[in-house]
């Protein structure tokens, strides 16, 4: 498993991350399973938020992952614990009248995910979305602040703007402040048309080159596409929010020329579209999310394989040249 060495983060992240939106006390069975498989592998790098869960808004993936912590000794040490917290309006069982961004509403959204977890520290906490109105100062004082308290190793945004992330790090630096580290927008070799959720935020061709410059760490949700990989044919119009994001003629020529080139190197179409993800030229960690064990393992066997220049420039359709 290749990894991704993080300042202040005493863990290697793994390249591939396994997304938890699923959990939920009920299936804490299946829930540990997964985890286990997780960690298993080789995987590192856990990502949840505190809206996740099924039924979502109650912190159920978060208290999920908490329990599974307790009940393996030694577990927290070797893994990267990542949550995200205040998309504005949501998740009022958590935040009365639903979660704003605000520097007092950072220190409620870690103290809360902390005791969820059952940890006494985060490895990375995440705004789950901005507030573009707000200026970055009083929030990257107050974050840096529970860096230097010891309550979260690292933080970043997801869902924010190259523009806006580049504008936090900046006032860190100019301000003697711990910066922002990571960030975590929409990736995939499928190419999405436009964003799938309100408020969120996909990855261009610009914000790549930003990455680059920087070396900053992406976080890549929806790194399959939102099933596209799985599920998508050109006959089978279903589910609209796949067609409405996914579907064009460009995303279908990738994903064939990842089942061939999957074909050519004895692996799946997933594994080389994931592996298209975390073989960019800045740190990416690929999040997938697994219904079982054996999807897990599927997902980890990419973190293995690194693709050519010439091999993601065939994928992406930059060229029709065939690097085999």
């Amino acid at each position: 498993m290749r990894t991704h060495a993080l300042p202040s983060i005493p863990v290697p992240a793994s390249v591939i991350g396994l997304g938890t939106m699923i959990f939920h006390p009920d299936t804490e069975d299946r829930d540990f399973a997964l985890l286990d498989a997780f960690v298993d592998n080789g995987g590192t790098y856990i990502d949840t938020a505190e809206v996740y869960g099924a039924v979502e808004e109650h912190g159920y993936s978060e208290m999920v992952i908490g329990k599974w912590l307790e009940r393996r000794p030694g577990m927290r040490d070797r893994i990267v614990l990542a949550t995200k917290g205040l998309i504005p309006g949501f998740c009022a069982p958590l935040h009365p009248g639903g979660a704003v961004i605000s520097p007092d509403a950072i220190d409620s959204a870690i103290a809360g995910s902390t005791d969820r977890l059952r940890t006494d520290r985060l490895d990375i906490w995440m705004f789950h979305r901005d507030d573009e109105q707000l200026p970055v100062g009083p929030l990257v004082e107050r974050l840096h602040e529970n860096v230097a308290a010891g309550r979260i190793r690292s933080y970043g945004a997801s869902n924010w703007s190259t523009r806006r992330v580049q504008d936090a790090i900046t006032y860190a630096e100019t301000n003697g402040l711990t910066p922002m580290q990571s960030a975590s927008p929409q990736f995939s070799l499928a190419k999405a048309k436009e964003p799938y959720w309100p408020d969120t935020v996909v990855t261009s061709g610009e914000d790549q080159d930003w990455f680059a410059d920087r070396k900053l760490l992406l976080v890549a949700w929806s790194s399959l596409g939102r099933g596209f990989f799985a599920r998508a044919n050109r006959e089978d119009l279903s589910d609209d929010d796949l067609v409405r994001v996914f579907y064009s003629e460009d995303n279908f020529a990738r994903k064939e020329r990842a089942e061939a080139l999957g074909r050519h190197k004895g692996l799946s179409m997933f594994e080389v579209a994931l592996a298209y993800v975390t073989s960019q030229a800045f740190p990416v960690v690929a999040l997938a999310g697994a219904a079982t064990p054996q999807e897990v393992e599927s997902s980890l066997r990419a973190g293995d394989l690194e693709l050519s220049a010439p091999e993601r420039d065939w994928l992406d359709l930059t060229t029709d040249q065939r690097p085999y």
